[in-house]
């Protein structure tokens, strides 16, 4: 199961501690091209960039809550949005606390991958809504590059 037809949180709720990014490369307001799919319509859709974090950033494997199928490499939760003891790395089991979407707050999880590079949370036009997706997180900077008219 993965989350490409789920609908996702538009909060815009940031994590306890979370720092922004000083000077970075897309910074607030830059309309920039989305080159990831973690949901069926994001695939090169505009985007504008609404915060720009430095954080560890995690794609995870988990049950859903609901239905409790798995949910293989979910990208991404952020730290803040996971539970663990001591330090973490790929492989190792977190509960996430993220909310992103229905089912995954309280589910335990296994670390996929992990970076360091800097995170967006973006709004985003979805053409199979036809309307802007609001505070989605997250996309890490090689997802994206600078939009072309």
């Amino acid at each position: 199961m993965n989350h490409m037809h789920m609908h996702h949180d538009e909060s815009g709720y940031l994590p306890e501690g979370i720092q922004e990014v000083k000077n970075p490369k897309y910074p607030v307001g830059t309309t920039v091209e989305l080159l990831t799919d973690h949901m069926s319509d994001m695939l090169h859709a505009k985007a504008v960039v609404d915060g720009v974090y430095d954080t560890t950033v995690y794609s995870v494997t988990y049950n859903d809550t609901n239905s409790g199928d798995q949910v293989t490499d979910h990208k991404w939760v952020v730290d803040g949005e996971i539970s663990y003891e001591g330090s973490v790395d790929v492989g190792d089991q977190v509960t996430i606390l993220a909310q992103h979407v229905s089912g995954m707050q309280n589910a335990t999880g296994t670390i996929e991958r992990m970076t360091t590079e800097p995170v967006y949370m973006i709004d985003y036009y979805s053409s199979e809504q036809e309307r802007w997706v609001r505070n989605y997180q997250w996309v890490v900077e090689s997802e994206i590059k600078a939009w072309e008219e």
